[in-house]
């Protein structure tokens, strides 16, 4: 764990609102509402009970029906959202094999999940990545999710909810290709007992999970979840891995109007790391394959791909503890009042050979890193909501005050690339005798090389939202959101003895307007328009240097138009066609390319289709495909190289997935297949060097032993070899994607 000055120690209690539950989707042999009744028009309306008789659907992506609180604050379905909404339940999730949350990400539409150790998990969607994809955790966000995000197991989690495009009018600066919203677990005062998971599969992978809810009077409900993954080994030699997540909540009434909600959550992860195999010489190799194409004819070689060339004692530990607390007051039947406050605490910690780039003969060159963090973030958000009528007209609206705050300093070291540095850290290519993180100052000389930084930001925002319905079949969605943003850091360079301190405010805007048109029951058209803006560079406040706080944020626009469908009972589909344009992008300037100027552009566009049909009682059939164009508009790098017409690195043009499961109506057996694919992503702006497209296939086959289901999993079925996302040396090094694998896997519930 990272160590703290004296005066930043302290002991964190946090208390935070309980998230509503997600909506429970499918007819019951004794549901209360009919399908038809569900899909309103508009705003939702009060249906009498109706009896039905049926099948019950299992869940599925998309599902219309599901009322989602990453699309908007006013409590809308996907049906009434005018933007692109996905819902993966924990019933998704578990029937999709999805271990991890970058597991559950891969699936979505148009999205893919990958990153380095340091910035696990993080998506790449609608041409944008990392810190330009915001992350929220029962809808606080802490950082950009390149900073932030870790390593997790999905059973804490009842559902992954994605917002597609601009967001910065529900959460703030950043979020120029989408939000996703991780959302716990929460207490269920109707589903009291136990479940629990028990998995144990390929290179000595331990996962197991545990979970409680209930109540403790008529009006008080509780949640208790545990999960802990352990890895021996992995793939790629010294990637074993231990993840700890415990997630808690409680909630009760004090009166029949008013409600408390409490969470505790903790989360640890050790992870030995891998960084990337170095691309080599064709002529090296000896078991080339055509998983990476480069232009100076490099290849990933099989031969090498499971050597680490990490240090043997490689750290990579974070823990964090989050408590929240809500307090909702129903003041009448159309006024409610909400105020939560959340407090956050976390110490990353890890020094690592993160850089692996090989040089002739036989050589691998290789740098140190150690960075650590001290991160603490308070926040409190007050939201006033109304549920009625504004001038005759039904309507839903959310005002609300939001305050945060963070504190955040971190240690940076780098080894400082010298001859004599390279010299003592530099490994043989095959057979790598990778030694000890090693200490030495004189590894690290020169200005830049360590380094102190402390951030303090201070973010006010007000916001509003509304769902006016004007005519029957037509509601006007909008949203308004304006804040400031109250930066503060300092430098300190422990080489140079030189002392840093700067400041910037900014105060952005992001408006939202869209139109949801019901042309039946059945079937929803929309359009949309919203901005977002984000810091300059990589989205990060936290490390935003003093020459970019010269610089507005850049600014991102998109104009969205959908559809979305359902057809009887049984198939749900959507349709979304967009555009987004990035402005104020750091580039070269085109006559003196020494100065920084902020004149570039990335443009987007392309097309989301996603589908589920519930065929027959046994066979449901789902999938999605996304086509997508992103280029840079305007961008000029070191030496006034234009990169205009290139794409942004990891970033496919192309994705599909499809799943199909089937459940024997004479045996208690489900099997099932899924088939994931992704085009060629580059790995640089200059595009010369790309990782090829490829497709994995899974098979499973579950036989239920009540109270327990027994899976067996196989995943990447035809051993496919591939590059799933570029490595710390983007141009020189790739991340091989998980090799044919097999999991067994007991899930129980009593």
């Amino acid at each position: 764990m990272m160590k703290r000055n004296s005066q930043d120690k302290r002991t964190v209690r946090y208390l935070s609102p309980a998230i509503s539950l997600g909506i429970m989707v499918g007819l019951a042999p004794h549901l209360s509402t009919t399908h038809a009744q569900v899909a309103t028009s508009g705003a939702s309306q009060r249906v009498e009970p109706v009896t039905v008789t049926g099948r019950k659907l299992e869940d599925q992506t998309p599902d219309l029906e599901k009322t989602s609180e990453t699309g908007s604050r006013l409590g809308l379905t996907i049906r009434e959202t005018p933007a692109s909404v996905e819902v993966m339940t924990q019933e998704v999730m578990e029937r999709r094999g999805a271990r991890t949350l970058e597991d559950a990400l891969r699936g979505g539409v148009g999205v893919i999940a990958g990153g380095n150790p340091g910035s696990p998990s993080v998506v790449s969607t609608r041409g944008f990545v990392g810190g330009f994809v915001t992350y929220l955790f029962d809808g606080d966000r802490i950082a950009t999710a390149g900073m932030s995000s870790r390593p997790q197991d999905t059973f804490n989690y009842e559902r992954i909810e994605v917002l597609k495009g601009p967001s910065s009018v529900l959460f703030g600066e950043g979020g120029i290709g989408g939000s996703v919203n991780f959302v716990t677990k929460r207490p269920d005062r109707s589903a009291a007992g136990f479940e629990g998971v028990l998995a144990y599969g390929s290179y000595d992978s331990l996962r197991a999970g545990v979970g409680t809810g209930g109540s403790f009077g008529p009006d008080s409900g509780y949640r208790l979840d545990f999960s802990h993954q352990y890895q021996g080994d992995g793939w790629v030699g010294r990637t074993g891995h231990k993840l700890s997540h415990f997630t808690s909540g409680v909630n009760f009434k004090l009166t029949p109007n008013v409600s408390v909600d409490f969470s505790l959550d903790y989360l640890n992860d050790d992870v030995k790391s891998y960084w990337g195999t170095p691309l080599i010489p064709a002529a090296f190799a000896t078991e080339a394959s055509n998983a990476v194409i480069d232009s100076t004819g490099r290849v990933l070689d099989r031969r090498i791909a499971r050597n680490n060339y990490n240090v043997e004692d490689g750290r990579m530990k974070a823990d964090s503890v989050w408590a929240r607390a809500r307090l909702s007051w129903q003041l009448n039947p159309q006024w409610s009042l909400k105020n939560q406050l959340s407090i956050y605490s976390a110490d990353r910690d890890w020094r690592n050979a993160e850089g692996a780039v090989f040089v002739a003969p036989n050589r691998v060159n290789r740098d140190l890193v150690n960075i650590t963090h001290d991160h603490q973030v308070w926040s409190n958000l007050l939201d006033l909501s109304h549920k009625g009528e504004l001038f005759g007209l039904k309507s839903r609206t959310t005002f609300g005050l939001e305050y945060a705050r963070t504190d955040f300093s971190t240690e940076r070291r780098f080894s400082d690339g010298s001859a004599s540095t390279v010299a003592r850290l530099q490994v043989d290519a095959l057979n790598p005798v990778v030694g000890n993180y090693l200490t030495d100052l004189a590894l690290f000389t020169g200005g830049g090389n360590r380094t102190n930084f402390g951030t303090d930001i201070q973010t006010t925002a007000v916001f509003a939202e509304n769902a006016l319905t004007l005519l029957p079949n037509f509601t006007l969605v909008t949203g308004l959101r304006g804040e400031q943003i109250k930066l503060s850091r300092t430098v300190q360079d422990l080489n140079t003895s030189a002392s840093t301190a700067f400041g910037k405010t900014y105060r952005p805007n992001s408006v939202r307007v869209g139109g949801v048109f019901d042309l039946s029951k059945a079937t929803t058209l929309y359009a949309q328009y919203a901005n977002a803006a984000a810091p300059v560079g990589t989205s990060n406040l936290l490390l935003l240097s003093s020459a970019n706080t010269a610089f507005p944020l850049t600014r991102g626009t998109q104009l969205e138009l959908g559809l979305k469908q359902s057809i009887g009972r049984d198939f749900d589909w959507t349709l979304a066609l967009y555009r987004i344009e990035q402005d104020n992008v750091l580039s070269r300037d085109a006559v003196n390319p020494a100065v920084t100027v902020n004149s570039g552009k990335i443009g987007s566009r392309g097309v989301e289709l996603s589908a589920a049909w519930r065929a027959t009682n046994q066979l449901t059939v789902s999938g999605n495909v996304a086509l997508l164009n992103a280029e840079f508009r305007s961008l000029v790098e070191a030496g006034g190289v234009s990169r205009v017409g290139n794409t942004p690195p990891n970033v496919p043009e192309k994705t599909a997935n499809a799943w199909v499961d089937y459940r024997f109506a004479t045996l208690p057996l489900s099997v099932g297949a899924s088939l994931n694919w992704v085009d060629k992503r580059y790995n640089n702006n200059a595009n010369t060097v790309f990782m090829n497209s490829y497709a994995t296939a899974d098979l499973y086959a579950t036989w239920k032993f009540k109270p327990v289901d027994l899976t067996l999993r196989v995943r990447n079925v035809t051993d496919k070899f591939y590059a799933s996302w570029s490595g710390s040396s983007s141009a020189n090094q790739v991340l091989v994607g998980a090799p044919r694998t097999v999991e067994l896997t007991a899930k129980f519930g009593f």
